[in-house]
């Protein structure tokens, strides 16, 4: 009986199963529950065994190789789009059929201004784009050296020459030019500082907002951005700006409100610049954006519920004027107001909403879409009456006729798509089969100049690369697939957003089992441990992976969970779904023991653990097998003796070579190619059990009989079999 059929034995019995390498962990209450499906795991089987004791640390370090080759893989990056070609290359080479599925949706522009005609545009990776004809056609201005992701943008009201830009990392650009030439100037907290709002009702006085480690913060310039104040705003302790609007130098508003519970809506006005502000708030979403027609009358939008806020007397009252009962993450993301009776306002998957009596009544002018290419809108800004331009997540569009037809230009901008990869090969009987998933991108805290990502989730690919290669070439009974997608960790709150588009372009394609490889090769000191996290309806196949682990991987220390969360990862688009999957990770105990490097800098190779990475690439490698090379009504016949690995490459980490399927005490001869014996041993490991067959190995160190490594080159070896003898050839290459 495997470690596997005790284990699964034990939770029938309602025991605990305890491995020698690894323990439990009780699943949360009020985990997430989809349907139970059927499921049985595959039987343990040498020819698994064989490859993966095939894997070793050159494998892993020439996957690690492949997908570190780029300094960054952000998404909009050409290191990340160039690692996915890398990757293709690689899969299309090691036999499978690949797709590559190219999207924007985690193309981020956060905001737009306009001035008359002239339009800016900015967005994540400092990226800063131009327009000087309303909309139609588009100039980058940046050049891609900026140090952080740009929010906000704004034209001076009295002079469309002047722009300011400003976003993370304390970075504040002005243009004197209408936005062709830029020039960084400090702001007070320097890189501590991040900004959510910005306003500049003339050439010399700017407003900011945004948020440091010690809090919110506001701050005022009056002298072009030169040098800055700092506001008392307002808001209480605990609460964010996420907009701001000023009808000129010394009247305007501040919007957002509280990040923990209880949530409450926060929208400050101040009449004299800033030196005094009045806080109305109530319990609530985030307002995110607002927007008025004149000193009375504005419109302000949450983050929940598609929540439109109206005032009347300035700011001193609001009241909610549109909601939608629904999921808490249909949110809006900016409004605009036409006139004293018209405003629109955009959001979520899309959404065009619009009233023209003064905010009693909104429709939509377009509804919320499900379609993985239709991202979120957080900004909006009027041209005219009737031409509207909108940015956001994938989304950069504009519409000539109030809002009825839109054009989406984001594939026109000339800028690197993110790319999801899926390889696959179909088995002999064509059943569903696994899935292995792996994010190759990355994020730091300048993601645009030095995501290494070595960790999350170089160290995930280059374990699903080895199982990859690894089965590249041996025809499988049921189908095998592996997907790398593209916006996992790049993609900020749509890091399943990858994912959840592969499930939208493909909904025809079933998978027997999934497991998603994120972040699994850390060096921690404190431990080497890694998790499977699995759910209620899935326990089966997480104790199934956990006994490949026992079979295949004995050393490697492993915990498991049905906890049922997916913490963003791709893994719980397809619990979603409905599918069977498992996420591996790592596994901290404590939270200081986690890997603070990750979104870092310093998510480098050297952090890496070669043990840990090796240990995750052979469990890939055990489940894509075990699920794959055998179907349920395929006997698992155990052939002749076998050597494994063959060649043997004592450089590139090999430590022995394995004689298996032999019965116990079977006799191995090996001969250099003169016909001289170098080696006799007898089968001396097991029993190893399949088909109620038992076999034995052994492991020899490539020495001869006096302990002197044996030179490279071609021996014959011979080893006897519980069915009948094998003859053949070894190789040996330093």
């Amino acid at each position: 009986m495997t470690l596997l059929s005790i284990a699964l034995a034990n939770l029938a019995a309602g025991q605990t199963a305890v491995s020698p390498h690894g323990e439990l962990i009780p699943p949360i209450s009020g985990s997430p529950s989809p349907a139970a499906q059927d499921y049985s795991p595959a039987p343990y089987s040498d020819e698994v065994a064989a490859l993966v004791d095939l894997v070793n640390a050159g494998d892993v370090e020439d996957a690690l190789d492949l997908v570190l080759v780029e300094d960054t893989r952000f998404t909009p990056t050409a290191g990340c789009f160039d690692t996915g070609a890398s990757l293709y290359a690689s899969l299309l080479a090691w036999g499978y059929e690949v797709v590559r599925d190219p999207f924007y949706t985690t193309l981020v522009f956060s905001d737009a201004d306009s001035a008359g005609g002239d339009l800016c545009a900015v967005g994540q990776a400092g990226l800063i784009y131009t327009s000087s004809d309303g909309g139609f056609t588009w100039t980058r201005r940046d050049d891609g050296s900026v140090p952080a992701s740009l929010y906000e943008t704004a034209y001076a009201a009295d002079d469309p020459a002047k722009v300011s830009a400003a976003g993370s990392s304390g970075v504040l650009l002005q243009s004197d030019d209408g936005g062709e030439t830029w020039t960084a100037f400090d702001l007070p907290g320097e890189e501590g500082l991040t900004v959510t709002a910005l306003a500049r009702p003339t050439t010399d006085v700017i407003y900011i907002a945004g948020y440091t480690p010690d809090g919110m913060a506001a701050l005022k310039s009056v002298d072009g951005g030169a040098s800055w104040n700092y506001l008392s705003h307002g808001f209480p302790a605990g609460a964010v700006c996420f907009g701001m609007f000023f009808l000129d130098e010394d009247t305007g508003w501040l919007c957002g409100g509280t990040t923990g519970s209880p949530y409450q809506t926060c929208i400050s006005r101040t009449a004299d610049g800033g030196e005094t502000w009045e806080l109305w708030s109530a319990s609530g979403p985030l307002a995110v954006n607002l927007s008025f027609a004149d000193a009375e009358t504005g419109f302000a939008v949450g983050n929940d519920y598609e929540t439109i806020f109206r005032t009347t007397d300035g700011g001193a009252a609001w009241e909610t004027v549109h909601s939608f009962d629904g999921p808490d993450y249909e949110y809006l993301g900016d409004v605009e107001v036409l006139s004293a009776t018209d405003a629109v306002a955009v959001g979520y998957g899309g959404c065009v909403l619009a009233t023209d009596d003064g905010g009693d009544t909104w429709v939509y002018l377009r509804e919320a879409s499900d379609d993985p290419d239709e991202g979120h809108r957080t900004s909006l800004v009027a041209v005219d009456s009737e031409r509207w331009f909108a940015t956001g997540y994938g989304a950069f569009e504009l519409t000539d006729d109030g809002g009825i037809g839109w054009y989406n230009a984001i594939a026109d901008l000339g800028l690197p798509p993110a790319v999801n990869l899926y390889a696959f090969k179909a088995g002999a009987l064509g059943e569903p089969g696994p899935l292995v998933i792996a994010p190759y991108d990355c994020t730091s805290e300048n993601p645009w100049r030095d995501a290494p990502g070595a960790d999350a989730n170089g160290s995930g690919v280059a374990a699903a690369l080895v199982a990859a290669k690894a089965l590249g070439a041996l025809e499988t009974e049921r189908n095998l697939s592996f997907l790398f997608t593209a916006t996992r960790y790049s993609g900020g709150d749509l890091g399943q957003s990858g994912a959840r588009r592969f499930l939208a372009e493909n909904p025809s394609l079933d998978f027997r089992a999934i497991l998603d490889l994120e972040a699994v090769g850390y060096a921690n000191d404190a431990n080497l441990d890694l998790l499977l996290t699995g759910n209620v309806p899935g326990e089966e196949l997480t104790d199934a992976v956990y006994g490949y682990a026992s079979d295949y991987v004995p050393d490697l220390p492993l915990y498991r969970t049905t906890n049922g969360f997916d913490f963003g990862h791709d893994h719980g688009a397809f619990w979603d779904a409905g599918f069977l999957a498992v996420l591996l990770e790592e596994y901290y105990p404590e939270e200081d023991e986690r890997n603070f490097n990750i979104g870092t800098v310093h998510d480098t190779r050297d952090t890496l653990s070669p043990g840990q990475m090796l240990h995750a690439a052979r469990l890939a490698t055990a489940f894509a097998a075990a699920e794959a090379l055998f179907a349920d009504e395929v006997a698992l016949v155990p052939r002749d003796p076998y050597v494994f690995p063959n060649p043997f490459r004592p450089g590139r980490g090999h430590e022995g070579v394995t004689f298996a399927g032999m019965p116990a005490g079977g006799l191995i001869r090996v001969y250099d190619i003169a016909g001289s014996l170098v080696y006799e041993g007898t089968a001396n490991e097991g029993p190893y059990i399949a088909d109620g067959l038992a076999t034995w190995r052994h492991t020899w160190d490539a020495t001869n009989s006096g302990g002197v490594p044996l030179a490279g080159g071609v021996y014959i070896y011979y080893a006897q079999g519980p069915r009948g003898n094998a003859v053949g050839k070894l190789a040996i290459i330093p």
